[in-house]
């Protein structure tokens, strides 16, 4: 998946899901400091972390993302989304 795909992809989920992006492209010296894994998909611009305007049920908001391409990862206060194919991170 390309920038521009998971771009449009998780524009899509957003809209959806009622999901707010707080986290999308980070640096390095960024990723470190907030524990975020060695290859994240975030240091490539194709991760987003999203929290939502009211609470969402997780087996339809990861359905949800299966059917964009995407994988979502519930991490606590936020959900964490990136490509179904990512095997970086």
């Amino acid at each position: 998946m390309t920038r521009a795909e998971f771009a449009e992809a998780a524009a899509t989920f957003c809209a959806l899901t009622g999901a707010s992006v707080t986290s999308w492209t980070r640096t390095l010296r960024h990723n470190t400091a907030v524990g975020g894994v060695t290859h994240s998909a975030h240091l490539f611009g194709l991760a987003v972390d999203v929290v939502y305007d009211t609470p969402q049920a997780l087996p339809l908001t990861m359905e949800r993302a299966r059917r964009l391409g995407l994988k979502l990862i519930r991490e606590g206060d936020h959900d964490h989304v990136q490509p179904a194919t990512w095997t970086a991170g």
